[in-house]
């Protein structure tokens, strides 16, 4: 049965920066800057995606997510292994969260671990039924 949902099935992925546009330096050179790469609500992909800039994820992913940032949307759906340096979460995530700062916003909705150094719940109304967070400490 099909849900109007695209289906994408990879091995690997490697996110790369689009051009997004430039800046002026002071002395009038033109800088590059980097694009953040984003998964769109009507994708779903299975496999493995790799960045080193700043991924959105608004569709559904089964597999392993690494970026430098990753937002995890409202209505977004992981299943899988999500790594990176800063993470905020707002959607649906069944899996294992390893990053340096975590962001927990209300509507997300979490069902397995998460190893983090900072862990952030944001929303008056966010509630949990049942938590179980790992401090990682890196050396």
């Amino acid at each position: 049965m099909r849900d109007g949902r695209n289906r994408t099935t990879i091995d690997s992925f490697k996110l790369s920066a689009g051009l997004g546009g430039s800046a002026l330096s002071r002395d009038g050179n033109a800088l590059q800057t980097e694009a953040a790469s984003s998964i769109g609500s009507g994708i779903s992909i299975v496999g493995k995606i790799i960045g080193n800039g700043a991924l959105t994820i608004f569709g559904h992913v089964e597999g392993e997510v690494r970026a430098s940032t990753i937002v995890i949307a409202e209505g977004a759906q992981i299943e899988g292994k999500v790594s990176a340096d800063e993470l905020t979460v707002g959607g649906y995530v069944k899996g294992t969260l390893h990053a340096d700062r975590v962001t927990v916003n209300s509507t997300a909705v979490i069902k397995g671990d998460i190893f983090h150094r900072t862990l952030m719940i944001e929303g008056g109304d966010a509630g949990m039924k049942s938590a179980r967070a790992i401090v990682r400490w890196n050396r």
